[in-house]
């Protein structure tokens, strides 16, 4: 079973990045150690931003050449009058320092870049890049379904990036996102360990989310009741939902890429807890964590 499915996240190869105990940034040894474990097993894609510290710098000084790159682009500077100048100088930038000639994909970060003033010069210039061969594609990294929507209306990206997991299911309502699919768009999704917090023992649990403790009993019951650990719980979940191309995936170790994995391989996850109480949205989006 090919492991295509997988993408390599690489926020913690730039920063301190999750929440608890494994949110520290990665040392050169165990990059090196999750690029050649994933070469072996078959995935081929990275996915950076310009937004991970130095993720960047570090990927092209320890070699990506044989990965495909999807990079995604922050908000443009207010100060910035012309703005495809700037966006012009993050390209280079962000060649110079992977050490590529292109990219698999640019995904705009803050999709609004697009929505202000309809902003028909920024898209001429995406659709630019890709005719250059710059990019091979072009799409939004979203929060929100409302996000998409506007987004659709001026424009159609070709790939979209947005959060799901098994607490996390809003863009999976009246099969909005099979839709999307349907429009011929590729779907990534992302935040499926929830930054970590899915992946905590009961008694980890970072204080500032007990007040979820209904949630909590509910899900440390549910994965009691299935025999499942949370990480194969949320792998399984995910491979397991339709209309998904590439699953996202913020990693520590090689030993947990291996162990992400082995649960790829594990039959689809036929149910899932089926939530008594409702799920805010303060805990689904990490936007709104202190």
């Amino acid at each position: 079973m090919t492991m295509k499915k997988i993408v390599i996240g690489t926020a913690n190869f730039g920063m301190d990045y999750g929440i608890g105990h494994n949110q520290n940034k990665l040392i050169d040894s165990d990059i090196v150690d999750i690029l050649k474990t994933a070469k072996k097993l078959g995935i081929d894609t990275i996915d950076t931003a310009i937004s991970y510290g130095n993720s960047l710098n570090r990927l092209g000084e320890l070699g990506i050449r044989n990965f495909k790159i999807i990079t995604k682009f922050p908000k443009i500077p207010d100060d910035r009058k012309k703005q495809t100048n700037w966006f012009n100088e993050q390209i280079e930038s962000t060649l110079k320092q992977l050490d590529v000639n292109s990219l698999e994909a640019i995904l705009l970060h803050y999709p609004k870049d697009i929505l202000e003033n309809k902003n028909s010069e920024l898209i001429h210039f995406l659709l630019n890049l890709k005719n250059q061969g710059v990019t091979k594609k072009i799409g939004v990294s979203i929060y929100e379904r409302s996000e998409l929507d506007e987004i659709l209306e001026i424009f159609k990206p070709e790939i979209i990036q947005c959060p799901i997991n098994i607490f996390d299911n809003r863009l999976l309502e009246q099969n909005y996102l099979e839709k999307i699919s349907n429009k011929g768009i590729k779907i990534h999704i992302r935040s499926i360990f929830l930054q970590g917090l899915l992946l905590f023992k009961k008694e980890e649990i970072p204080q500032e989310f007990l007040k979820y403790y209904n949630i909590w009993e509910e899900w440390y019951n549910w994965l009691n009741t299935t025999k499942l650990n949370p990480l194969e719980a949320c792998i399984r979940y995910t491979n397991s939902l339709k209309s998904v191309d590439k699953i996202v995936v913020g990693i520590n170790s090689a030993h947990q890429l291996k162990q992400i994995t082995k649960y790829m391989r594990k039959p689809k996850l036929k149910k899932k807890p089926n939530w008594q109480n409702s799920i805010s949205k303060d805990l689904i989006d990490p936007r709104l964590w202190k």
